[in-house]
């Protein structure tokens, strides 16, 4: 996420509260290490796991609600 967010120049606020991303495998290194490409990102059909995670979720809207920076 720190990489992304500084090559994409994102602050923490633009990016949706909850959401995921996909990866495929992308060519290795010389040194015979995986990269990875992103493959997708959904915002729109993701759902907490575990369960618990949903207070969390919920309490990181209303954070950003209250503060007014949505996007």
């Amino acid at each position: 996420m720190p990489n992304m967010k500084e090559v994409l120049g994102l602050d923490t606020v633009a990016l949706p509260v909850i959401w995921d991303a996909g990866f495929l495998y992308g060519p290795r290194t010389v040194t015979g290490e995986n990269t990875y490409v992103l493959c997708e990102i959904n915002v729109s059909a993701v759902w907490p796991f575990p369960e618990h995670a949903i207070e969390t979720l919920v309490d990181a809207v209303v954070a950003r609600v209250a503060s007014g920076t949505q996007k």
